[in-house]
Parts: C-alpha cells; structure tokens; sequence
C-alpha cells in the first residue's frame, strides 16, 4: 500500500475533478482529531461504538471483481446459489484473524443480498480458522481464513459461488492466486502492476478501494449512518465467532 499522504492526494484530485467539496476536511489514516473526519476501513477502528468524526469504511465493496460477483448473484446469472465458499490469507504485518473476518463476513452479506443470522468457528493458535455462517435467506457460506503468510506478502484470496445451476469465482478457472496484469523483472527485484482503475493507476488494489469508498462517503454524507450500523453489526459477529470457538473447546 502507498502511504497515507499519497492516497489524501489522490482522493483530493477526484474530489476537485468531480467539483466534489467536502463538508469538513478529512484524513485517511488514524488521528486524534475530533475536527475532521477519519475515514477508514472499518476492521481498523478496535470498537464498535465510535466517535461522530470517525467512519467506517466498507472498502471491499466498491472493488470491480466484487460488485461484478454480486451483478451475477443480483442478476440470477447463477441460478439459486446456495453456497459460498471464501478463502483469505494475509500477513500478521497487515492482518488479524478479526480484520479477515470483518471483511469476509461483510463481503458474504454484500454479493448475497442477506444477513447472517448463525456461526460456527473453530480457531487455531489464533492463526488459521473455519467458520460456517447461515444468512437469512438461508444461504451458507463457508470461510478459511488466517495469518500465516510470510511478511509482506500481497492478501491472498479466492470467492468463489455455487449455485444449483453455475459456478462463479473472482478467480480465473484453475487459477490458485490472485493475478496481475504486469510483471517486471529488473535487478531490484520484481514489480507488479494492475490496469484496474486509470484514475488510480499505480496504487495497488486495497488503497484503489480505500481511495474510492472515502470519495462516496464524501460525496454522500447521509451514507455515514448506514455504515456505522453495519460496521455495529460486524462486531456482533466477529464475538460470535470466537464465542463459537471458545464453546468448540469445552
């Protein structure tokens, strides 16, 4: 990821070249300040009540290999799903078994239109774990998640959707990681690079997503409620979930 002061820049830029103007200055990483809005992804901030400046960002939502998966779910492109299956690895560096969770499980109520109403989880050495949750329109789902990757290495995941009829995947078929478009080979070593946003060309895909879910809540204020209802709403799981785990051991 590039640092804050680069994605403040570029949010910046939309924001002038949209004729965008925000209600009250902002910043994108953490601050002890009450006069501008913190916008961040929501599995930064450690509580589920927060302050009035500071809004949880669900961030995943508006990456393009997402909103195509739910196009297909919304569109029945797959017929009757009712299974999904999620995998996520990342670093201990950039990750916590939480953050995983409060992205996958948002993720799962996002592309299949519900909300999940059961969990079961079993966590090990609070590294790797499996939970099984149930939606409300009785769709599983089931998610591997953990933190064992080396440091520094790029999140891995796959989603991938079964229906009665069709199979979907943000993967390409037999793929086993997360591709790029661009690979350099030069004596420092190798680069990658994606050609999925030209506005954002250079940031890798979390900061594209940060960059772009902070431009909506900029340009729609009114969304800062629901946002704050969800991200309520993820905590809730998330204790569920080791609270499943916790009662798996006795």
């Amino acid at each position: 990821m590039k640092d804050s002061i680069a994605n403040e820049k570029a949010l910046t830029m939309l924001l002038e070249k949209y004729n965008i103007k925000p209600l009250q200055p902002f910043h994108l990483y953490k601050k002890r300040r009450v006069d501008s809005l913190q916008l961040l992804p929501g599995y930064n901030f450690e509580d589920s009540n927060l302050e009035k400046h500071q809004i949880p960002l669900l961030s995943w939502r508006f990456n393009r290999k997402f909103l195509e998966l739910k196009r297909i779910v919304d569109n029945a492109i797959v017929e009757d799903v009712y299974l999904f299956r999620f995998c996520c690895m990342g670093s201990k560096d950039n990750w916590s078994l939480s953050s995983l969770l409060y992205r996958e499980m948002d993720l799962f109520e996002f592309i299949g239109n519900s909300k999940i109403i059961s969990v079961q989880a079993v966590i090990s050495d609070d590294q790797v774990g499996s939970v099984i949750l149930r939606s409300d329109n009785n769709v599983l789902c089931s998610i591997e998640f953990g933190v064992q990757i080396p440091s520094g290495t790029t999140l891995l995941e796959r989603h991938e959707i079964i229906a009665n009829r069709g199979v979907t995947s943000d993967l390409i078929v037999d793929a086993q990681i997360p591709q790029s478009s661009i690979y350099t080979y030069t004596h420092k070593g190798e680069s990658r690079y994606t050609d999925v946003d030209m506005e954002l060309f250079g940031f890798d895909d979390l900061d594209i997503d940060h960059i772009r879910s902070a431009f909506h809540v900029l340009k729609n204020p009114d969304f800062s409620e629901q946002l704050r209802l969800q991200h309520k709403h993820l905590f809730t799981l998330i204790q569920m979930v080791f609270e499943s785990n916790r009662n798996a051991d006795v």
